[in-house]
């Protein structure tokens, strides 16, 4: 089984209970994982941890290639249906805004 991680795992794990300088193994078990192929992480989640620049976005960047999968040609053409889709509901055009800039979407 493959595990797909969001950017709260990675920013709850620094923030909380798995600090670099406190819990040095869960970050290097997360290496471990998906040099294995059992775990990684989209594009899109390193791009909004990036823009933080703080520890979490150097130990990204120094993983970028063992962690981080990019998106597929074939899911952006899925992203494009379920943006058409968004907009025709009645959701608040900001809350649509900012849920398409962020990697949820």
């Amino acid at each position: 089984m493959k595990y797909l991680l969001d950017a709260n795992v990675f920013i709850q794990a620094k923030n909380l209970h798995y600090g670099f300088d406190f819990c040095p193994a869960f970050w290097d078990w997360l290496i471990h994982k998906a040099t294995e192929q059992r775990l990684y992480t989209i594009d899109k989640v390193a791009e909004e941890i990036i823009a933080v620049d703080d520890d979490l976005s150097n130990w990204i960047k120094k993983h970028y290639q063992t962690l981080v999968h990019p998106t597929r040609a074939k899911v952006v053409q899925h992203l494009n249906l379920i943006a058409e889709w968004l907009h025709q509901q009645l959701y608040e055009p900001a809350a649509v805004s900012t849920f398409m800039q962020g990697a949820d979407f």
